[in-house]
């Protein structure tokens, strides 16, 4: 850690707001960059704006307990990561609201009737898979988990992952190719 960081870390235990100011300015831009990437666009601006609010106003929070030996931008960034985490953790799978899911690219759709129907065809081809490329299906796409998460939480290897993933997309694009949605 800089030496900059450990004054603005030792202020910040301290109390100081003016310290949590400086380093919101400082680090917005990151924090904003992090949680866009980590939700793989999902998200919209004002939940990004929620999120990265929510990230500093937890730094105040645990500001007492704060490591002045962590970087701020270590600390942040996995902040902003397990806030993503929870909150597609606390969501619904879209899946279960099909006016959520986003048309996968290359599909084209002229109209917005023609969404609703492809949502609608999306989530039934959704309900035909089979029970465990369902999940690892949703675990990736509706709550954001990685490859190697998945695979230590459903005791499967990182290969099996991918190739379930792309088996999925594959079977889906075809689902939607056989009902006649175009694919560009």
């Amino acid at each position: 850690m800089h030496t900059k960081e450990k004054q603005l870390a030792a202020k910040l235990k301290k109390g100081d707001t003016a310290a949590l100011k400086e380093i919101i300015d400082c680090y917005t831009g990151y924090i904003r960059t992090v949680i866009r990437n980590f939700s793989r666009g999902t998200l919209s601006e004002q939940d990004i704006d929620e999120l990265c609010s929510d990230v500093f106003f937890s730094l105040w929070q645990h500001r007492k307990t704060l490591d002045v030996n962590i970087g701020f931008r270590s600390y942040l960034s996995a902040a902003a990561r397990n806030a993503v985490k929870d909150r597609f953790k606390s969501a619904k799978p879209p899946c279960e609201d099909i006016s959520k899911l986003e048309i996968p690219s290359g599909f084209l759709v002229e109209n917005a009737a023609d969404m609703r129907e492809m949502l609608r065809c999306l989530d039934k081809g959704l309900s035909t898979l089979p029970e465990k490329e369902s999940e690892i299906f949703a675990r990736y796409y509706f709550y954001g988990e990685s490859t190697p998460e998945i695979a230590r939480k459903m005791n499967v290897s990182e290969s099996t992952v991918r190739s379930g993933l792309s088996r999925t997309r594959n079977k889906l694009k075809e689902y939607l190719t056989k009902r006649g949605f175009d694919h560009a």
